[in-house]
C-alpha cells in the first residue's frame, strides 16, 4: 500500500526509526502488526515493510469494527483529520499543509491544555519533541489522565481542578451518547441474531475498547510528525553539504 503523505517519510527514515514504529504497532491487543508475513519474512524488502506498516496505520485509524477489520484503504490525511475531530481540534486547512495539521495533534499530545501554557514551557516541550526525547524508549501511549493534567513546569504535571471539572463534564456528556448507542446496538443485535446478540455485542464492545485513538492513532501521528521533521532536516543538511562540496571544486 502506498500513501502520498506517509510513504515518502517511512521510506526516508532509518531502519532503526522504522523499527520503533513497527514495535509500537505490533503491541497487543489491537496492534498485531507482527502477524503480517511481510514483517516476519527475512526476504521482505523495505517497500514490503513500509506497505505493511501503512496498511496497519490505515486500519487502526478508524474506531469502528468495520473500519478496523476492513480493507484498510483510508488515507493518512483522512486519519489525521478524523483524529483532530475526535480530539475536538480544528480540522481547517492549514497554511503548512499536512505537517501543520499533524502538529495540532502533537501539541495536544504534549499537553491537552497546550495553548494555555506559558510560552517558555511550550517551547521547552516542542524542543524536546524535535530532539527525539519522547522516543528514547519507543513510542509511548498517552496516559488515561492526559486530559486532566497540564504542565506547571517543563518537567512537572499537575491535576488542575478547573480543568478536571471541564473535562469530566465533556466525558459525562460523551458517556450519555455512548449509552444510547449501546442500547441501540444491543437491541439491533438481539432483533437480528436473537440469542447470539448478547455475546456478539460484548465482543464488539471489547474490540472497541481495546484500541481507541488514544492508544494507537494519536501516538502514531505524533511519531510520524517527528519523523517528517527529522527527515526534512537531514535532507536539508545533505543538500547544503552537497552544495558546499560543489562550490569547493576547482
Amino acid at each position: 500500500m502506498v500513501d502520498e503523505h506517509l510513504t515518502p517519510v517511512l521510506m526516508a527514515c532509518s531502519e532503526a526509526e522504522l523499527a520503533v514504529l513497527i514495535e509500537f504497532l505490533g503491541r497487543p491487543p489491537s496492534g498485531l502488526l507482527w502477524v503480517d508475513r511481510r514483517l516476519r519474512d527475512p526476504r521482505s524488502t523495505r517497500d514490503d515493510r513500509v506497505a505493511a506498516v501503512i496498511e496497519r496505520i490505515s486500519r487502526l485509524g478508524s474506531h469502528s469494527v468495520l473500519g478496523r477489520t476492513g480493507p484498510g484503504k483510508q488515507s493518512y490525511l483522512q486519519i489525521v483529520c478524523d483524529a483532530l475531530a475526535e480530539l475536538r481540534l480544528s480540522e481547517e486547512p492549514a497554511e503548512g499543509g499536512l505537517p501543520a495539521l499533524e502538529h495540532r495533534v502533537v501539541h495536544y499530545a504534549l499537553d491537552a491544555n497546550f495553548d494555555a501554557l506559558p510560552t517558555d514551557i511550550q517551547q521547552v516541550l516542542i524542543d524536546g519533541f524535535h530532539a527525539g526525547e519522547t522516543y528514547a524508549e519507543g513510542v509511548p501511549d498517552l496516559s488515561v489522565l492526559h486530559d486532566f493534567q497540564t504542565h506547571t513546569q517543563p518537567e512537572r504535571k499537575a491535576l488542575l481542578p478547573g480543568r478536571a471539572a471541564h473535562v469530566a463534564t465533556d466525558k459525562l456528556r460523551e458517556a450519555a451518547v455512548v449509552q444510547v448507542r449501546q442500547s441501540l446496538l444491543r437491541a439491533g443485535l438481539k432483533l437480528v441474531l436473537r440469542r447470539a446478540g448478547g455475546p456478539i455485542y460484548q465482543a464488539i464492545r471489547l474490540w472497541e475498547l481495546a484500541g481507541p485513538a488514544f492508544r494507537y492513532t494519536v501516538p502514531v501521528i505524533v511519531y510520524v510528525a517527528y519523523l517528517r521533521g527529522h527527515v526534512e532536516v537531514e535532507a536539508a543538511v545533505q543538500a547544503h553539504e552537497s552544495g558546499s562540496q560543489a562550490q569547493a571544486r576547482p
